[in-house]
């Protein structure tokens, strides 16, 4: 276990105070709605700090690394490398055994979200999308309230604010956030196994 927090804290010395500071306010944010609405709180924190560790990289180094781990890279990851960072972090704690299947999923669907996603990993995409850091954007306080009133349906809305944010900027939606919208639509909860 302490091999492992060394190895935490190198890659979080690597990356820049501004990463730092937003990885900690989505940790904290994070193990509060583990523990509000029961979930296992060390697979909330190692989500939340592992969630970002690689969104600093290069695109080409993040495609380098996807490629090494062995990670699928679809016509949406290879137009915007960037969408690796997560399925890339996840695989970097899962090859050291850590976190567990929970936090693995969680940080491999905290950018784009997905269908069938468990508990944890809808939190995840709510903390990162919530923290306090992003600002007071229309809603940011409510959404947080709501996320620990009913995560179902703070993860929907929150999928649906993500959504409209990338259509304001016309940028195109990660297929599988198109798959959560529909889901959340549709009221489905079906889980996903990763």
């Amino acid at each position: 276990m302490q091999a492992d927090h060394e190895w935490l804290a190198q890659r979080l010395a690597a990356l820049s105070p501004h990463r730092r500071g937003h990885i900690h306010r989505v940790t904290a944010l994070l193990v509060a709605l583990a523990e509000r609405h029961g979930l296992d709180r060390q697979a909330g924190w190692w989500a939340g700090m592992g969630h970002d560790l690689a969104r600093e990289m290069a695109r080409d180094a993040l495609l380098a690394e996807a490629r090494r781990l062995g990670l699928a890279i679809g016509p949406a990851e290879a137009a915007e490398p960037l969408l690796l960072h997560g399925p890339v972090a996840a695989a970097w704690l899962r090859e050291r055994g850590i976190g567990g299947s929970a936090a693995w999923e969680a940080i491999r669907y905290h950018t784009t979200a997905g269908p069938g996603l468990g508990p944890l990993a809808k939190a995840l995409f709510i903390a990162d999308g919530v923290e306090p850091g992003r600002g007071e954007y229309p809603g940011r306080a409510d959404l947080e309230a709501l996320a620990f009133r009913d995560l179902d349906a703070a993860y929907c809305a929150v999928v649906a604010s993500s959504a409209a944010y990338l259509e304001r900027r016309g940028l195109t939606r990660h297929p599988d956030m198109a798959a959560a919208e529909a889901e959340c639509q549709a009221g489905s909860g079906e889980r996903r196994r990763i």
